[in-house]
């Protein structure tokens, strides 16, 4: 797909806006459009509609207009992004390019099993030459765009920016999972079996959980990032379609020099209910010799990913078990950098390090081929990844873990844990249904029990 872009202007409007109340005087009725939402008010978000939507299917590849193209989703996308445009010098990266998700289906495009079929699109991109851009820690607004009559008219409407409505409470929803608790544990003890023959290291299992709601998509996700305010929060309406996001973690972020970034999380612990409390969680998260096992299992699995693009010797880990706390969670996480070969280009370094490593466990095919035999159906848009891929180079992509898929009538998540060898099974379902705080909120339900 060939985009003609002209020259690219970047306003700054010289102040903060809210949000949210951009979003829902601008694009609220958008049939499709993001907010890639930093929702703990550092870094940058960004904004906006997009001019083309491209949906790829483990059959074929499907551009607005009636277009059709055969499948190869990742060749597609390296063909999109060659193109490079200059912009202004300025702090953030996305300007303008592609924005979406990539569904864990995509395994089959990356050395995995083509084992299910998702009812959602393996991936969707959104072309987007219009972005509202919030710079948190300057309290800076920007308009970039190659239509200087869309600044304009852009600048002129946020200058008289209505209040949004007050955000409704959550609905009452009934929630069910595809593994009971029984079901689940015993699939932990399976993953344990597989470990204990040497076909893994460490598995990570998931359930799904649905419900049959009508809850309001964006409405939804207003309240979501109240309940779980996480620095790689995301809204995606896609039609009749919408990806409500609070992921903590960050899958890739590329530069255009060619450096790398992958901060997998492994290691959770519920907030305590006082300070002390909290205090003695994140001190057992720190110190759990379990949790810091699986960190650094997918650390070792994350540095041969990215090895495999890099340069020779360049791949680091600067920072290792270090607890990130949110709304909901203790995060143990660590960071690994790498520079990119000269000749590789930010997709096939993608391409390389997906599904991340944090959902799928390690060695990375055989575990992957262990959760198909498990799971026994789709993941979908759940442990894919989800952000931007900006024309002038930048590319960073979230792990979609915290993060509702809503359609008509229904509305489903993705959560799990990571199962090693000393795992406790109760223990590890207890676990999922702290990660699944946030969401059930959101539903105004419980987590299902039988």
């Amino acid at each position: 797909m060939n985009i003609a872009v002209t020259e690219i202007e970047v306003t700054r409007l010289g102040s903060a806006l809210p949000a949210e109340a951009v979003f829902d005087a601008l694009y609220r009725d958008a049939p499709h459009a993001f907010w890639l939402d930093s929702a703990t008010g550092t870094g940058f978000s960004f904004m906006g509609a997009a001019s083309r939507v491209v949906r790829a299917w483990p059959d074929r590849i499907e551009l607005d207009r009636g277009e059709v193209l055969p499948p190869g989703f990742f060749a597609w996308l390296a063909d999109a992004v060659r193109e490079r445009v200059d912009v202004p010098d300025v702090p953030f990266g996305f300007t303008v390019g592609w924005v979406g998700y990539l569904g864990y289906e995509l395994k089959a495009e990356c050395g995995g099993a083509r084992a299910y079929e998702s009812a959602d699109p393996d991936a969707v991109m959104m072309y987007v030459d219009r972005t509202i851009v919030f710079d948190h820690a300057a309290g800076e607004t920007y308009l970039v765009s190659a239509d200087r009559h869309w600044i304009t008219e852009t600048a002129a409407l946020l200058a008289a920016l209505p209040e949004p409505d007050p955000v409704r409470p959550a609905q009452s929803a009934e929630v069910r999972a595809r593994h009971s608790r029984d079901a689940y544990m015993a699939l932990i003890e399976r993953c344990q079996d597989a470990i204990r023959r040497g076909e893994s290291y460490e598995v990570c299992l998931t359930n799904m959980i649905s419900a049959r709601t009508d809850i309001d998509p964006w409405h939804a996700y207003r309240l979501l990032r109240r309940e779980s305010p996480a620095p790689y929060g995301a809204y995606l309406r896609l039609g009749d379609m919408a990806v409500l996001s609070s992921s903590p973690e960050r899958f890739l972020r590329i530069e255009p020099d060619g450096t790398v970034e992958s901060r997998p999380i492994k290691g959770t612990r519920p907030r305590g209910a006082t300070p002390e409390q909290d205090l003695v969680l994140r001190g057992d998260l720190a110190r759990n010799e379990k949790d810091r096992a699986e960190n650094l299992m997918i650390v070792d699995l994350v540095r041969n990913d990215l090895g495999r693009c890099a340069v020779v010797g360049s791949v680091r880990v600067p920072a290792i078990f270090e607890v990130e706390t949110y709304a909901t969670v203790h995060q143990l996480v660590s960071t690994i950098r790498a520079t990119l070969g000269p000749d590789v280009s930010p997709v096939h370094c993608v391409q390389s390090a997906f599904p991340g490593g944090s959902m799928t466990g390690a060695p990375k095919i055989r575990t992957m081929e262990i959760i198909d035999e498990l799971e026994r159906g789709p993941r979908g848009v759940y442990s894919g990844a989800l952000g931007y891929f900006s024309l002038s180079g930048h590319v960073d992509l979230s792990i979609v873990i915290r993060t509702l898929v809503v359609r008509p009538g229904e509305a489903r998540f993705g959560v799990g844990g990571a199962i090693i060898d000393p795992s406790e099974p109760g223990a590890e379902f207890d676990e999922t249904v702290v990660k699944a705080t946030a969401m059930l909120r959101v539903l105004g339900a419980g987590f299902p029990v039988g």
